[in-house]
């Protein structure tokens, strides 16, 4: 735990404390700010009060004391609902406004974590209860030296298995072997196995199917991939190391030597999208000017919007990236959500704006990252849809 720092930041907002609270897991954040470990067994509720001065303060059940034995701090144990609420009411005595996980009107979903009894609890000891989202990005979403150096690598395997996946596919269509989507979907696990990657199966949708921007191809149902086809891949992984973050790309392919004209319109629309948003980070952050999430999401939906194709997109226009593929800082998006936290030094994301027709659907994916003195796409950038059968 980050104590002085974390406190420091508590002044300057004018808290009294953040009160970290977790039960089942439910809220990771809670757990990774405190520094507890994935490794034991935690099945009752516990609170953790790191005031803006002084020393933290830690309620939990005495069944799970050996738990919180090893963090810094006042150690409190309870036995039973009672107590609990007790205890938790001497804890928070004297503080008049403490940080937790929840967004008012839920307009950041990522962030709201503390159930709405919990909330009611805490407010009952006379405290006011505000958003953490803030504390949140500068504590949980930011990356290290380390982290920025495993996302590159992991965004070099991306680049790598997305070449050998489009020449898997040029092979087998020139050999006249039918290989589904699914079939494609369980080439690319594979590929991230041999690398010893951490990854989810990626998308691999032709046609239709990449007009579903969360299309699952699955055995015995998905799609024959044949010459004349469109190919959206959509792809994520890290490395397993527990500092290690994600790197997270769409790529676009066609499976023919030429890469049809009717194409070009959707494409031209998506990739500008794609890069209105990008200039707009770079130019923010090299101007010193405020940046937030959902101003982004503007940029790159006014481009599409300017072009005819708004109705057809219909997700945010990018996520945080972090430990988690979807990430807990600020996301780009005033569409889902109201993103309207800044997005800040230290942090990535994803820019990934997308149309999707009855016929297909064309996206394209990179990722950002800002650095204290600059920001930087530090994926490849796709310049056009790749002709599969030309490789």
């Amino acid at each position: 735990m980050k104590l002085s720092e974390i406190q420091k930041a508590l002044v300057s907002s004018e808290l009294d404390g953040w009160l970290l609270f977790d039960f089942h897991g439910l809220n990771p954040i809670a757990t990774r700010v405190a520094g507890l470990g994935g490794a034991h067994m935690m099945t009752r509720r516990w609170f953790g009060l790191v005031p803006s001065k002084g020393e933290p303060v830690w309620l939990h059940s005495a069944i799970e004391a050996h738990v919180f034995a090893d963090l810094p701090g006042k150690k409190i144990a309870y036995v039973g609902w009672r107590q609990l609420e007790e205890k938790l009411g001497s804890i928070l005595q004297g503080h008049r406004r403490v940080a937790m996980e929840y967004s008012p009107g839920g307009a950041i979903p990522y962030v709201s974590r503390v159930d709405g009894g919990t909330l009611e609890m805490v407010r009952a000891c006379g405290v006011e209860v505000v958003t953490s989202a803030d504390l949140v990005q500068a504590f949980e979403a930011c990356w290290t030296p380390e982290a920025l150096a495993s996302h590159r690598r992991s965004a070099r395997h991306l680049d790598e298995i997305v070449q050998r996946t489009f020449h898997e596919i040029a092979s087998s269509v020139g050999s006249g072997r039918s290989r589904t989507e699914f079939e494609i979907q369980q080439f690319m696990m594979e590929l991230f196995r041999t690398r010893e990657l951490h990854a989810e199966p990626p998308i691999v949708a032709v046609n239709a199917n990449a007009g579903n921007p969360h299309y699952e191809p699955v055995q015995g149902k998905s799609a024959s991939i044949k010459n004349g086809d469109l190919v959206l891949l959509d792809l994520w992984c890290r490395e397993k190391a527990d500092t290690a973050v994600f790197a997270d790309i769409t790529w676009m392919g066609f499976v023919g030597k030429t890469v049809p004209t009717r194409y070009d319109d959707v494409w031209h629309a998506v990739s500008g999208g794609r890069d209105a948003a990008i200039e707009y980070v770079l130019g923010s952050v090299r101007e010193g000017k405020i940046l937030r999430g959902c101003d982004v999401d503007d940029v790159a939906r006014a481009f599409i919007r300017d072009r005819g194709y708004d109705r057809f997109f219909i997700h945010r226009t990018g996520h945080n990236v972090g430990r988690e593929v979807h990430g807990n800082g600020a996301h780009l998006d005033n569409l889902e959500t109201r993103d309207e936290r800044r997005l800040i030094p230290r942090t990535g994301f994803t820019i990934e704006p997308g149309v999707y027709l009855p016929e297909y659907g064309i996206r394209s994916e990179v990722n950002l990252y800002i650095a204290e003195n600059g920001a930087e796409v530090t994926t490849s950038v796709q310049d056009r849809i790749t002709p599969i059968l030309s490789q």
